[in-house]
């Protein structure tokens, strides 16, 4: 029986744009980092737009105090009031990841095409200006916090609209005009080295703890959740929810029929490949990243079905029940094992106020109901529906 893979499965990196081939994933990614990000990229605005402010001294020193300086300190004013916006959109909306990215675009892009009317009116600067976006290619890369694309396609852009504007000028002799290309060219991959280099390591870090996880919340036998993830609040999560939006949930307890005689029988690794097979079979039948299946304890599994009444349950519980039955596992080569299964069901319905507080009632309930399968003769099911004040047991 194929085992379902475990969450977020597509954890490769697209190398070429830097980031997760998995959108759900690079969400994660990026959501986890934000925080620190926009912390980062906060400072980065500011610093960045105190300095575009201060060389408007540049602008005086090369055209004199004159209109036209003063026009250009009043665009650098006009990119440090963007940064500024952008800095106070980020507090506001400080969970937002596209707020983020949109601000830094907005510094960037604005940022880059005043600097092209600045150059534009001083050509006899052009060397120096040449230096200066050299090093707002390498803020852009690396000091600025963005999607790498996003950078690539800002730097990349705006350095072709520098080259196009110097042709256009032809103030400079040739050999100097294909040295400043050469530079700027020079520029744009030591930035793109850099910047696609970091994001890569971030991601491959992120990846690595995510795998850390699966491998520390996953019974390595069955594929499926341990009790860990139980420990750690999953149905606690659920129950919060169905309370609050008003949803059924329901629970169901597996448990293998006369597992220790398959072991005293067939020995403990045929008794493996039954829990592997009934596992993999709970995955395979349940939703995936709706139901969670956890292996509660030895041969029994636990399933998590959010959004799922009784009728629900049962009818996926009987399924379950009829494929296992039906199939036998393989433990050997040519050797096949015939096992049951019971299943015992605990309910809340939808848009119930005395729907319980904790998950243990759940879990209790659900418990007595596999034992009044057990005592009714075992590959059966029963369930019941759970609310504070009343249960109301079916067959």
């Amino acid at each position: 029986m194929p085992h379902r893979d475990l969450p977020y499965p597509r954890l490769e990196i697209d190398r070429q744009r830097a980031e997760f081939a998995d959108a759900a994933v690079e969400d994660r990614f990026n959501r986890h980092h934000l925080p620190e990000r926009s912390a980062q990229l906060k400072v980065s605005l500011l610093f960045c737009a105190a300095f575009y402010v201060a060389f408007g001294a540049t602008d005086v020193a090369t055209l004199g105090p004159g209109p036209l300086a003063w026009t250009m300190i009043a665009l650098r004013v006009a990119v440090a009031l963007v940064a500024a916006g952008g800095c106070l959109a980020i507090m506001r909306r400080p969970e937002s990841v596209r707020v983020a990215v949109l601000a830094a675009c907005a510094v960037e892009v604005v940022g880059m095409a005043v600097f092209m009317v600045l150059c534009w009116y001083q050509p006899a600067a052009t060397a120096w200006n040449v230096m200066s976006q050299a090093l707002i290619l390498m803020a852009i890369y690396i000091n600025i916090p963005n999607r790498f694309v996003y950078a690539v396609w800002i730097a990349s852009g705006s350095s072709i609209v520098f080259c196009a504007m110097l042709l256009v000028q032809g103030y400079l002799k040739m050999d100097d005009q294909v040295a400043l290309v050469l530079l700027l060219i020079l520029g744009n991959a030591l930035g793109y080295i850099g910047a696609r280099r970091f994001n890569l390591a971030q991601r491959e870090e992120f990846r690595s703890a995510i795998q850390l996880q699966q491998l520390a919340d996953r019974d390595p036998l069955t594929g499926c959740f341990n009790r860990r993830v139980l420990q750690k609040g999953l149905l606690d999560a659920e129950l919060a929810r169905a309370r609050r939006y008003g949803t059924a949930l329901s629970v169901i307890l597996c448990d293998i029929d006369h597992f220790k005689r398959i072991n005293d029988t067939h020995g403990h690794a045929a008794g493996d490949h039954v829990l592997n097979e009934f596992g993999g079979l709970l995955l395979a039948m349940t939703r995936e990243t709706v139901d969670s299946v956890v292996r509660y304890g030895g041969e029994e599994f636990l399933i998590v079905l959010p959004e799922t009444d009784l009728d629900g349950a049962q009818a996926l519980a009987e399924r379950i029940r009829h494929a296992f039955c039906s199939i036998g596992c393989a433990v050997d080569l040519g050797k096949f094992v015939n096992a049951t299964a019971s299943f015992g069901i605990a309910a809340v319905p939808a848009l119930d106020p005395d729907a319980p507080d904790t998950p243990a009632v759940l879990v209790e309930t659900a418990d007595a109901q596999l034992y009044a399968a057990k005592r009714g003769g075992r590959n059966c099911v029963r369930g019941v529906t759970v609310t504070a004040s009343r249960m109301r047991s079916t067959a």
